[in-house]
């Protein structure tokens, strides 16, 4: 997992943090960023499965403030 920690390109108010499927993963559309502030763990495997498969760089960590997201943007 990479590291970033400027904050300036990520609106938060706009991350999905919730998805109960990976039907719901499949059909967001590109270029939403889909993440949580547990290291990833809010998703299921399957879930994650269908996220990794749709991004091109894969997990990232940021720090929004005191705050540390765990974010995957969709590419496809």
């Amino acid at each position: 997992m990479n590291f970033i920690p400027v904050t300036n390109t990520v609106d938060f108010t706009k991350v999905v943090t919730r998805l109960a499927d990976a039907t719901e993963a499949r059909a967001l559309p590109r270029g939403v960023t889909v993440g949580d502030t547990c290291g990833g763990r809010s998703f299921n495997d399957n879930v994650a499965a269908v996220l990794e498969r749709r991004s091109l760089g894969g997990w990232h960590e940021i720090v929004d403030g005191s705050e540390r997201w765990t974010v995957i943007v969709l590419a496809r």
